[in-house]
C-alpha cells in the first residue's frame, strides 16, 4: 500500500526522467523485465555458495527493475498487452526464487514455502479479479511491491545471522499473505455480488 503508492508515483515521474532515457539509449522495457529476471535468478545461486550479503543486493536491484521497466514501456510508447503478461511472469518467478535463495539461506523451508504460496495467492486473487472487471489496486495489507521489500530486510537479518528473527518476518508474511487473499476475495465478492452486480 505505501510502497504501492511509491511505485505509483515513479511510474509517474520516471516516463519523463529515467524512462525517456533509457527509451533514447534503446533500451525496451522487456530487456529490464529480463534483466531483473536474471538479476533474481543469481538470489537461490548465491544462497547456495554462501555468498549471504549478495542476497539483499539481488533483492532490490530485481524490484527496482520491476519498478521502471512499465515507466520506460510508457516512455518509449511501447507499452502493451504481451509485454504486461511477461512482467506479471516474470513477477511471480521472482518472488518463488527469493523464497527459494532465503530457505537455502537458512529460513524454515515450511514457512518459506507457506509465504511463497500465500504470495503466489495474493498475485492471483488481483490477477483473477481484475479479469473479472475488479479494481484491485491498494486492496490488501501486504501487496507485492511491500513484501518485496520485507524480504529485502529478511535477507539482511539472515545475512546478520538473525535466522530466528528472519523467521518470524517471513512467518508474519505469510500470515498478511492469508489476510490480504481474504480481503481481495472480500472485495471480489461484495463487487460482483453487491447492488451492481445484482442489477445484471
Amino acid at each position: 500500500m505505501v510502497l504501492g503508492r511509491l511505485r505509483n508515483l515513479v511510474n509517474r515521474l520516471a516516463p519523463s526522467i529515467i524512462g525517456r532515457a533509457l527509451a533514447r539509449a534503446g533500451v525496451k522495457a522487456d530487456h529490464i523485465t529480463y534483466i531483473g529476471l536474471a538479476v533474481a535468478a543469481l538470489a537461490p545461486v548465491a544462497a547456495w555458495l554462501r555468498a549471504i550479503w549478495a542476497l539483499p543486493v539481488i533483492i532490490i536491484i530485481s524490484g527496482v527493475m520491476d519498478v521502471i521497466d512499465g515507466a520506460v514501456a510508457r516512455a518509449s510508447g511501447t507499452a502493451r498487452p504481451f509485454g504486461s503478461f511477461i512482467d506479471s511472469m516474470s513477477d511471480r518467478v521472482e518472488d518463488f526464487l527469493y523464497f527459494l535463495a532465503l530457505a537455502i539461506a537458512g529460513i524454515n523451508a515450511l514457512i518459506a514455502l507457506t509465504a511463497a504460496a500465500f504470495s503466489l495467492m495474493v498475485s492471483y486473487a488481483r490477477s483473477k479479479g481484475e479479469l473479472l472487471g475488479v479494481k484491485m489496486e491498494g486492496v490488501g495489507l501486504l501487496e507485492r511491491s511491500e513484501r518485496v521489500l520485507v524480504l529485502f530486510l529478511v535477507a539482511i537479518l539472515v545475512a546478520l545471522g538473525l535466522r530466528l528473527v528472519g523467521n518470524i518476518v517471513v512467518a508474519i508474511v505469510a500470515a498478511l499473505g492469508v489476510v490480504t487473499v481474504v480481503q481481495r476475495s472480500l472485495t471480489v465478492k461484495k463487487a460482483l455480488e453487491g447492488p451492481a452486480g445484482q442489477s445484471t
